[in-house]
């Protein structure tokens, strides 16, 4: 399945845009997947309506915990009941979230820190050697983080001495960055609303 996150939909009669948190295209069927924290709000419901609508795409919403049924708005209803239109609950929310949580914290406060970004990103290109690291940052700085890094399974040193991200670290790395950049535009949307409303 080819899949694209923060996808922008259009309905052939071109009435509105759907903005999917991630979609899939498979056999040209469409899987957009929301990932609502707040249970379903109106711009929602408005995308599952395009989308009920549609001949070739379906909806995953995916949620923190279970919604009542009955507060549904009409539109998730109906697409519900048709099927074009899944609810999954992170499992995790309630059974894990503490220790979730904690790991999550963990891996921030391991990848919140300059150093630490300014070694793993080139990696996300080529491998890196040490020698590298020692002329562009403090080689006491190098191995003290390229020990945590190791330690937390996100780096790992090929045969010829070299760091590379682990699978692990390659997927934590992207996630992260697209956490970044999804905050970025959350916080610039603000600002030009703030702005705007001055």
């Amino acid at each position: 399945m080819d899949t694209y996150l923060d996808a922008k939909l259009t309905p052939n009669d071109h009435s509105r845009t759907v903005i999917a948190d991630v979609c899939g295209v498979k056999n040209e069927t469409l899987t957009a997947v929301f990932c609502q924290t707040s249970g379903i709000d109106e711009p929602l419901a408005k995308s599952i309506e395009i989308i009920n609508k549609s001949q070739n795409t379906n909806a995953i919403i995916l949620l923190p915990r279970e919604l009542d049924q009955p507060t549904l708005e009409e539109p998730v209803r109906i697409a519900l009941e048709t099927g074009k239109a899944t609810m999954e609950v992170f499992g995790w929310f309630g059974d894990t979230f503490q220790e979730t949580f904690r790991e999550t914290l963990g891996l921030i406060e391991l990848l919140g820190n300059e150093t630490r970004m300014r070694m793993l990103a080139p990696l996300l290109e080529r491998s890196g050697a040490k020698r590298d690291y020692r002329t562009r940052i403090n080689p006491k700085l190098v191995y003290h983080n390229i020990s945590a890094l190791s330690d937390a399974g996100l780096l790992d040193e090929n045969i010829e001495g070299a760091y590379e991200l682990s699978q692990f670290g390659k997927t934590v790395l992207a996630e992260f960055i697209t956490f970044l950049e999804k905050t970025r535009k959350t916080l610039n949307e603000s600002r030009t609303r703030e702005v705007k409303n001055d």
